[in-house]
């Protein structure tokens, strides 16, 4: 069974609230990144 049948709804909201986190982190994140390896690609 899936695991997440078994999760409370407080284990729900802080999964979510991580999740979102790790995205608000991750995209600048790869953006930094590919604009950096961009311009020494370009250079």
């Amino acid at each position: 069974m899936a695991k997440s049948m078994w999760m409370t709804p407080e284990e729900i909201e802080r999964t979510k609230k991580k999740n979102k986190l790790i995205l608000m982190i991750a995209i600048p994140a790869v953006t930094i990144l590919l604009s950096a390896g961009l311009t020494i690609l370009m250079h």
